[in-house]
């Protein structure tokens, strides 16, 4: 592989490594600040929220601008959030609202910076390489974020969340550096055009995305499973005092998910790269459903250890083997809106998922929300099996109209 695509990507990895350290400041701090599960739930709302209406516009924007620019401006600009975190925590002047705050301006800035990068991927590596890549920068992110997030605990006790924002910073502007070195590099995508129509643009592909049935069914299949997911990734901290585990241990039970993560990227990237991806994916889903009813039935620390594993093995089908597949089926015209208008569709429900999920923790109980929300997941699993194609060559496109 080219060794300016190498660089690029390792800088795209340096980039990702700082969001676990922020993930576990801001959602530990708000736990501390208020003491009470809501706190949680209101965080998460916002910030997925947020994630999915720039979803919605990052499309427009990606296919139409130039990606690596945008990767060098939005890392630049995401460090200087992070810097203003980081004063914010070390003058002691750090509030709730500042966590609200930070969290929208990440997915403000965040979200088309990673939609660029994923839509430019596939235009830079060949096809039949794709998946090799993507679990290799999956299992190389993983191993930092593992570090990271066992770290993350460490550093809240002893320093409070300070130098993790100076860290995330750090690490945006190293990724944002990236860019340059495939700025020659030709892509193999089409020239976008010169005038930028972004609700026309938005138009002509939903035309698109309606017609195939295999892509309505997709983005309806998104809409559910990002309500029923959503509680089950901000269970962490919850989970962790539940069980008499400080912040360490809210950051030791995300080290364990990214460890099951990088297991299963590894798998990916060697024994696993011709697995049927669709099935990798159901069965990683019903995985982790299933061992979140166990938990739901036996809250302790043993049990937690072994879940948050498997969550993070089980989720390795939706991260490396769906991604892959739809980032080979989507032609490059539509690939940003189309990315983004899924993403919404399986982020804009999440808030109230989510709040509702943390409103009956505070009311019945942490491990009866664990074996509801393990169970619908699991009814997921089910229907998509029976909408979708379960062979990747069921997964066959017509030719957009330009």
């Amino acid at each position: 592989m080219n060794r300016r695509i190498i660089a690029f990507l390792t800088g795209q990895a340096i980039n990702d490594a700082g969001d676990t350290f922020s993930q576990i400041a801001v959602f530990w701090t708000a736990l501390s600040l208020t003491g009470s599960a809501i706190s949680v739930g209101s965080l998460g709302g916002v910030w997925t929220f947020s994630m999915a209406v720039m979803s919605l516009i990052s499309g427009t924007i990606v296919d139409r601008f130039n990606r690596k620019g945008m990767l060098i401006i939005l890392g630049g600009l995401l460090g200087v959030v992070s810097l203003t975190m980081f004063a914010l925590a070390t003058t002691g002047s750090l509030q709730i609202w500042h966590l609200w705050l930070f969290l929208i301006a990440e997915a403000v800035f965040g979200m088309p910076s990673a939609l660029a990068y994923r839509t430019l991927l596939p235009d830079l590596i060949d096809k039949e390489k794709l998946l090799r890549v993507n679990g290799a920068m999956s299992s190389w992110g993983k191993v930092d974020n593992l570090v990271e997030a066992a770290l993350a605990g460490v550093i809240l006790k002893l320093w409070g969340p300070g130098p993790i924002f100076l860290i995330n910073a750090i690490t945006y502007f190293l990724g944002a550096v990236s860019p340059f070195f495939i700025w020659t590099l030709k892509t193999r995508s089409r020239k976008p055009s010169t005038r930028w129509r972004p609700l026309a643009d938005l138009r002509f592909t939903t035309r698109y995305l309606l017609k195939e049935r295999l892509l309505r069914r997709y983005a309806l299949l998104n809409l559910s499973t990002g309500i029923v997911f959503a509680p089950l990734f901000f269970m962490a901290p919850l989970v962790a005092r539940a069980v008499g585990m400080g912040s360490e241990g809210y950051g030791f039970l995300q080290s364990l998910m990214l460890g099951g993560l990088l297991a299963g990227s590894l798998l990916a990237v060697t024994i696993g790269a011709h697995w049927p991806k669709v099935i990798v994916w159901l069965g990683g889903v019903a995985l982790y459903s299933l061992s979140f009813i166990v938990l739901g039935f036996w809250l302790s620390l043993p049990v937690a250890l072994a879940v948050f594993l498997l969550f993070g093995l089980g989720w390795t089908g939706e991260r490396v083997y769906v991604r892959t597949l739809v980032q080979q089926v989507l032609p490059s015209a539509h690939r940003g809106r189309i990315m983004g208008i899924t993403s919404f569709l399986g982020g804009v429900l999440k808030p109230l998922s989510l709040s509702l999920a943390m409103v009956f923790v505070d009311r019945v109980g942490l491990g009866t929300v664990l074996v509801a929300v393990g169970a619908l997941n699991l009814a997921m699993v089910v229907l998509t099996a029976c909408l979708l194609p379960l062979r990747e060559e069921g997964w066959t496109l017509s030719t957009p109209e330009t």
